[in-house]
């Protein structure tokens, strides 16, 4: 697992987020059903699948800031470099798990909108 950094870790989970928020619309609104629709839904939620694993698979620490100093004495030839990284670690693990969730519901509604679109006749 790797860390990620605050942008993107902002970007995916707007993303994610985003595409969950449009799968609870349609849940509440009513939806036509017609095969070309349902592709149409199915294509828009895959990047959320995509964002929503990444973030179920990144660490727990999110890298905010990276400062490299380099340091020279003038006096002399000596060079001094040094890398201070500053992270901000998640406080509960649970949210892998909720991302996991989020990622497999996705994958469930994508491959039922995909069943509707081979399964149905115009």
């Amino acid at each position: 697992m790797s860390d990620i950094s605050l942008i993107e870790w902002i970007v995916y989970g707007f993303v994610a987020y985003v595409s969950l928020l449009m799968l609870i619309i349609s849940s509440i609104k009513e939806v036509p059903t017609t095969r070309s629709l349902a592709g149409l839904r199915a294509i828009f939620l895959v990047p959320g699948i995509i964002c929503a694993g990444i973030l179920a698979s990144s660490g727990v620490n999110i890298v905010f800031q990276t400062v490299n100093t380099t340091t020279r004495d003038l006096n002399s030839s000596t060079v001094w470099s040094q890398v201070v990284t500053t992270t901000i670690p998640l406080q509960n693990p649970v949210w892998q798990s909720v991302h996991y969730m989020i990622m497999i519901i996705l994958v469930i509604y994508v491959l039922v909108q995909i069943f509707n679109v081979v399964g149905k006749s115009e």
